[in-house]
C-alpha cells in the first residue's frame, strides 16, 4: 500500500523537514506541499493525498479550519497536525485529528506517527471493503456476484485473502478454514454462506464439512464401508458424502 501525503506548512523549512523525514519510509510519498490554508482544499482535491501534514498558524486559513472543511469532503484524508503551538490540540483532536506533532519532535514520536496513521488506513479500506461485499451479498440484483475476496480477522490481524488461492474448505466449530498452498486459515464465517456466495462454477460442496475448487481434482476414490473420497492436486484428501456423490461425478464429467 503506497500512501500519498500533502504536506502544509508556511515555513519552507518545516516543509523540507518532514518529506526528508518520509524518505526513510518506502510506502509513504510526499505529491505535494503548499504554505497557505487556502489552497489545501483545491490541492487535496487534485492530489487525493491519504494523509495531510498540517500546520495551525498559516496565512489565508488556519489548520482548525481546514480541517474542518476537510471534514465535509465525500472522503476526507487523515489529518495528522505539525506545529509549534500546543495549545490548540484539544480542539484538533475534537476535528478528528488523528494525530498531534508537537515541534521538535524526534524520530521515534515520527514513526509512531506513521504507524497510526497506517493502521487507520488499512482499517478503513477493510471496512469499505466489507461493505461493498455486504452490499453485494444482501442486495437481491446481485444474488449471482461471486465474492473474489475474503476478509479474515483475528486478534491484532487482517487478511485479505483472495479467493482465487482457495484450493478447498472445511469446517472447523464455529469457523470455516480456508485451504491453501502450504496453509489453512480459519475464517469466522458458514460454510453456508460461502456455498451461497462464492462461484458455483469453480467450487462444489462434496460434505456438509467441506467445499472443493473443482478443479483441483485429481482422483476420485471408491473407499470400503461405501465410503468416498478425491484426492486433490496438492494431495489433500477430502471425504465425500453419498449425498453429494452424483452431482460430484456428474461436474466432473464421469458416469
Amino acid at each position: 500500500m503506497q500512501i500519498k501525503t500533502l504536506i502544509v506548512d508556511d515555513e519552507k523549512l518545516a516543509r523540507r523537514t518532514i518529506a526528508a523525514s518520509l524518505e526513510e519510509f518506502p510506502k509513504w510519498q510526499a505529491v505535494g506541499e503548499c504554505d497557505r490554508g487556502d489552497q489545501v482544499l483545491s490541492d487535496v482535491q487534485s492530489l487525493n493525498p491519504d494523509v495531510v501534514f498540517l500546520d495551525i498558524k498559516m496565512p489565508g486559513m488556519d489548520g482548525l479550519e481546514v480541517c474542518r472543511q476537510l471534514q465535509d469532503t465525500a472522503k476526507p484524508p487523515v489529518i495528522i497536525f505539525v506545529t509549534a503551538f500546543d495549545a490548540h490540540a484539544v480542539e484538533a483532536f475534537e476535528l478528528c485529528a488523528l494525530d498531534y506533532l508537537l515541534k521538535p519532535y524526534d524520530d521515534k514520536r515520527f514513526s509512531q506517527c506513521l504507524e497510526r496513521a497506517e493502521d487507520l488506513l488499512t482499517t478503513q479500506q477493510t471496512q469499505s471493503l466489507q461493505i461493498d461485499q455486504l452490499n453485494k451479498v444482501s442486495d437481491p440484483k446481485n444474488q449471482n456476484t461471486a465474492l473474489e475476496t475474503l476478509i479474515v480477522r483475528s486478534v491484532g490481524r487482517i487478511q485479505l485473502i483472495s479467493v482465487a488461492d482457495v484450493k478447498w474448505l472445511s469446517t472447523a466449530g464455529n469457523y470455516v478454514e480456508l485451504h491453501m498452498h502450504e496453509q489453512a486459515i480459519l475464517h469466522r464465517v458458514s460454510m453456508s454462506f460461502l456455498e451461497k456466495h462464492l462461484n458455483d462454477a469453480d467450487f462444489i460442496r462434496v460434505h456438509r464439512k467441506s467445499m472443493i475448487r473443482l478443479s483441483q481434482v485429481s482422483e476420485f476414490l471408491t473407499l470400503a464401508d461405501g465410503q468416498y473420497a478425491v484426492i486433490l492436486k496438492n494431495g489433500d484428501k477430502v471425504n465425500v458424502s453419498q449425498s453429494y456423490k452424483e452431482n460430484l461425478l456428474n461436474r466432473l464429467g464421469i458416469e
